[in-house]
């Protein structure tokens, strides 16, 4: 995604121009790290099945590794994570398979997320679930948030939808299907997706020792994202410029290299082009201009379920 947000001369031209060079050869190396953690992980959680508190630690580490992937996934899709569409491509479909979400799908969702964001009107992560306009009022409400459920039903949606239902109800679970440029491209590939996901959940539950601690795992990790994802919009405003509309998190090394650096969210949706790599560059050129700025996810839902004023960083 070529288009840019921010119209404010935050950024020199000349400068931007230096912050979108696309490398292949981070995302090589971080993907590969990226899918072999992942791997590696599950088949330890097969292998220790039968120690529960190691296979319960091994899940959830696991269930964290599994989350991260989004962020490949999302990248791909914005073809910013290599140069070349084949490789992004690649990418999509090796992180998207076990996102659970169709390349084509996410691609004109998300996209129009970016043009829209936080018009309660026109932003499809709002028309799908208001939820993550405002924040949960009490600790149930923020509890049952966490839970992962509205992930899961956002996904399940449109990929079941597109997948089974005929092309006339698209409208009633994606109000956005029009701007597909390939509606038959979005039944092939919920298709290939859903018979994936059916495999493995049977394998898991039917024929494999200890998979049910991976399905567990599968559900942890819709956990961890949910507190991810409503941590880029939620309980912002929705008008003002977008740095003004989406938060970043600066958190801690750690978290920042399993989520890609996508914790920048507002340098991210001001500047989509800006490959993942980049974006510590471009948080620090644009720091004192951020009006939505939290130190770390914990310390965001922390103020969340204590029902407190979100702290706004100065940076």
């Amino acid at each position: 995604m070529d288009e840019q947000f921010e119209t404010r001369p935050i950024l020199a031209t000349e400068r931007l121009r230096v912050l979108q060079n696309r490398e292949d050869l981070p995302s090589i190396v971080r993907l590969s790290m990226h899918l072999i953690t992942f791997l590696a992980l599950g088949a330890l959680v097969l292998k220790y099945h039968n120690l529960t508190l190691a296979a319960l630690l091994l899940s959830v580490a696991l269930a964290w590794v599994w989350c991260g992937l989004f962020a490949p996934f999302h990248e791909c899709t914005h073809q910013a994570a290599f140069k070349t569409k084949r490789l992004n491509t690649i990418g999509t479909w090796l992180a998207g398979v076990p996102f659970a979400m169709s390349p084509s799908v996410y691609k004109t969702f998300h996209f129009e997320h970016h043009r829209h964001t936080q018009d309660v009107d026109k932003d499809p992560e709002l028309l799908n679930d208001s939820r993550y306009l405002e924040w949960p009022a009490g600790q149930k409400n923020w509890f049952s948030m966490a839970l992962g459920l509205g992930l899961i039903n956002l996904k399940l949606s449109p990929l079941l939808g597109f997948a089974f239902k005929p092309r006339e109800r698209w409208h009633e679970f994606a109000k956005w299907v029009h701007l597909a440029p390939d509606p038959a491209r979005l039944v092939l590939e919920c298709k290939i997706i859903t018979v994936s996901w059916l495999v493995f959940l049977v394998a898991c539950l039917f024929w494999i020792p200890g998979g049910g601690w991976l399905v567990f795992a599968a559900w942890l990790t819709h956990v961890f994202q949910t507190l991810w994802v409503a941590s880029e919009h939620t309980g912002l405003p929705t008008d003002g410029n977008i740095l003004r509309r989406t938060r970043t998190v600066t958190t801690n090394p750690f978290v920042r290299f399993w989520l890609w650096n996508m914790n920048y969210h507002a340098e991210h949706h001001a500047w989509p082009s800006i490959p993942w790599h980049q974006l510590p560059s471009a948080h620090q050129e644009v720091s004192m201009q951020l009006e939505s700025w939290v130190p770390s996810y914990s310390a965001l839902h922390r103020n969340i379920i204590r029902a407190e004023n979100l702290p706004s960083c100065d940076p």
